[in-house]
């Protein structure tokens, strides 16, 4: 890919939420300066993230250095004014977003909510990783379906919104080569009470203390939570799609007897296992997923 900018048009100036524009750039000019007073545009949020180098981003009069790594969320118009300092040494590179509508006012207020007006991502991060995917659909792809870009940037909210509730949960799991295999092995074999960690992290070539600390950095829980919570959603499944006995489905799930199997149903449902398996929910589903 190659550094540009890409700016879309559409009839839908009402729509609740649209993208604008997204932009790649290396600026080494003081030239570079926007007032988010004198903006021609309205109802329109910004998201610039420094790749590297140093730019400037004066809010409310507090003048904020922008260094790699780092970002802020502002919205036009407002009282902000953003640029390359004049004492600036090397260029600063930068990705962008741009996007309108006033769900996208309100959900950047959330956001600056949580952290204020600049935030600090990793470049591997997943939300970093959502905005080079949507730039390379545009300039690589030639993506000009501009309610399918949009989802993506809604994606994008979603995942900072996660990363600022919870910013040590730094990337995916699934980039992570050693974490996936775990979990594949670890899925594969949910049926065997006789799984320990030592059994997983052989599996992957890792000590047991180094496999604990990637679940805890990636996913927030234990491997031994994560295998827990696969347990007992597959038991969950099971006890709303088959006739399966109590006693069939604790072994078949990977627990050692159903005595223990519904003592751990309860902590995450609230219900033994036949309470469950009778009730009749509002919304009736088959499978029930916990977030991790």
């Amino acid at each position: 890919m190659f550094r540009s900018s890409y700016t879309f048009r559409s009839e839908e100036e009402a729509s609740m939420l649209l993208f604008d524009s997204i932009g790649w750039e290396q600026l080494d000019s003081p030239a570079y300066s926007f007032n988010g007073q004198n903006r021609t545009e309205r109802s329109c949020v910004i998201f610039q993230y420094t790749l590297s180098g140093e730019g400037r981003i004066e809010i409310d009069g507090v003048v904020h250095r922008l260094t790699k790594g780092k970002a802020f969320l502002v919205t036009v118009p407002s009282i902000h004014r953003y640029y390359y300092p004049e004492e600036g040494t090397e260029p600063w590179e930068v990705l962008w977003l741009n996007l309108r509508g006033p769900l996208a006012i309100s959900l950047w207020n959330q956001l600056a909510a949580h952290c204020g007006p600049i935030v600090e991502l990793p470049q591997e991060s997943v939300s970093i990783d959502l905005l080079w995917s949507t730039f390379k659909d545009i300039q690589v792809h030639e993506e000009r379906d501009l309610h399918l870009l949009t989802g993506k940037v809604f994606q994008w909210i979603l995942s900072m919104e996660k990363y600022l509730k919870k910013p040590n949960l730094l990337t995916t799991y699934i980039k992570n080569d050693k974490l996936h295999a775990a979990i594949q092995f670890m899925k594969d074999d949910l049926h065997n009470n006789n799984l320990s960690l030592d059994d997983v992290a052989a599996h992957v070539g890792v000590s047991k203390h180094h496999l604990c600390r990637l679940f805890q950095k990636n996913i927030n829980l234990s491997p031994f939570e994560y295998l827990k919570r696969r347990r007992i959603e597959l038991a969950a499944s099971k006890l709303k799609t088959t006739d399966l006995s109590i006693n069939q489905i604790a072994t078949e799930s990977g627990f050692d007897n159903a005595s223990y199997f519904g003592k751990v149903f309860r902590s995450y449902f609230g219900v033994n296992p036949s309470t469950y398996r009778e009730q009749d929910l509002a919304f009736q589903t088959k499978h029930v997923f916990f977030e991790n």
